[in-house]
């Protein structure tokens, strides 16, 4: 955390900024409340437990008492911690009354938990769940991270598990992260507010969180340990840490593992010594024994061969052939229009990214002499580059699926180009993202993703 001398004022949250989070669940819960009752449909646990959390958070902070004799610095952080847990609660809220169902039967997740926990790796796996065959055993194709953290409630509630709920939690944890990662820097409460928004709200991170999906889940999970690693780099930076969590991302999204060496030069400029940098280590071997035994004990390899096995026959699982496609989908593939309400319809085979969250743009703001700006970009280059030459753009989605992993980094260039704070075009753009994601999680739910 910054020093308390340079979070003074607004720039650091205070109890009325937890009080506004809260504030802001317990209005969305209303106005939700009074959609679902309109249209007749009914309640969901979600959108029960959402409502109980906004009111306890807001009932909790009106009754908290100001610092008082409470030091400056216990102050900061107590605001600090409290600020964390109201963003988590408004986000949480967000999602649950959005996401309008608290269930998606694409669960290869907690099949895989369920496999995981009695005592096999592969899965039953109905048609629509995408899996490889080998001989009468079916496998996932995803990355096991998910699964392994959803084998506690795989234990409890087995097959009934829900992976959505799982999904909604993750999610509002990412953007409670987030939070917590631009108080790193020099921003205004209402900077840090605006980014924060924009990266739960404005990106196809909402979309993701509230369908709860097979594709959906792997990528919340992989955001959520990319920001832990980042968190740590920009706050005590101890290599360890930041090796255990960087690790961790690469299991539930493979491109991550070539980000490694991007930590450890992240960790060296802020002066770390080689030494040091060693610590970094462990925890990417831990998790590559962990990937290696997992493919052997299926596929007789040290490798994920699930995803070769899925690939159509004849092609190429990455190549240039693939490059143009994914290239179009990434920065030109648009909506269309027809007769049908609402008119303009998402593409079925998804959006390019300037037309999902345009604000994305001010990740080209700061400057990259900086070493720092060049070594985040070159993160976010890098993260990027495998899902370029991949055989599949991410088929059934809004937005670019596939680009994910690389939104931790573009928040981070965003949050460099700031100067501490937003300015109209900044807001401008972070509001027109929002109404953008809002139209495409409206029109998913109502009219399917292409009408």
């Amino acid at each position: 955390m910054l020093a308390v001398s340079e979070r003074l004022g607004v720039n650091r949250p205070s109890l009325a900024t937890c009080r506004e989070f809260f504030a802001f669940a317990a209005v969305f819960v209303v106005v939700g409340c009074i959609v679902i009752l309109w249209h007749g449909w009914e309640w969901t646990r979600l959108d029960w437990i959402s409502a109980i959390l906004a009111a306890s958070g807001l009932v909790y902070t009106m009754r908290l008492k100001e610092p008082g004799r409470m030091t400056e610095e216990l102050a900061a952080k107590r605001d600090e911690t409290l600020s964390q847990i109201a963003v988590f609660v408004s986000f949480f809220t967000f999602y649950s009354i959005t996401a309008g169902s608290d269930g998606s039967p694409f669960n290869a997740h907690v099949r895989q938990a369920f496999a995981l926990i009695h005592g096999h790796s592969y899965i039953d796996a109905p048609n629509y769940i995408e899996h490889a065959q080998i001989g009468v055993y079916s496998y996932q194709l995803h990355p096991i991270l998910p699964s392994l953290l959803l084998m506690p409630f795989a234990a409890i509630w087995g097959m009934d598990t829900n992976q959505t709920i799982f999904s909604i939690v993750v999610g509002a944890l990412d953007v409670a992260i987030a939070w917590r990662l631009l108080g790193r820097f020099r921003l205004t409460v209402n900077a840090r507010t605006w980014l924060t928004v924009f990266f739960g709200a404005g990106t196809i991170v909402w979309d993701e969180t509230v369908q709860g999906t097979s594709w959906g889940v792997s990528m919340v999970v992989a955001i959520a340990m990319t920001l832990i690693a980042l968190d740590e780099t920009f706050g005590e930076g101890r290599p360890a840490v930041v090796g255990i969590f960087a690790a961790l991302a690469a299991l539930a999204r493979y491109d991550l593992a070539f980000v490694w060496p991007i930590y450890l030069a992240l960790l060296f400029i802020r002066g770390r010594t080689i030494r040091e940098l060693t610590r970094f280590i462990p925890g990417c071997v831990a998790v590559a024994v962990v990937y290696a035994i997992f493919n052997e004990v299926r596929y007789h390899s040290m490798f994920d061969r699930g995803v070769f096995i899925f690939a159509p026959p004849g092609s190429h699982l990455f190549g240039w052939e693939h490059f143009p496609g994914n290239f179009y989908t990434l920065f030109f593939m648009s909506t269309h229009l027809d007769g049908s309400f609402p008119y303009i319809h998402p593409t079925f085979g998804g959006q390019a990214l300037i037309l999902t969250s345009p604000a994305f743009i001010l990740a080209l703001r700061p400057s990259f002499r900086r070493i720092q700006t060049a070594l985040v970009a070159l993160a976010a280059l890098i993260s990027m580059t495998p899902s370029l030459f991949y055989f599949t753009n991410g088929f059934a989605q809004y937005g670019t699926r596939h680009y994910l992993h690389m939104f931790p980094f573009l928040l981070l260039l965003m949050a460099f180009g700031v100067h501490r704070r937003v300015d109209q075009l900044t807001r401008i753009l972070i509001a027109v993202s929002v109404l953008m994601i809002a139209f495409g999680v409206w029109h998913e739910r109502f009219y399917g993703l292409n009408g």
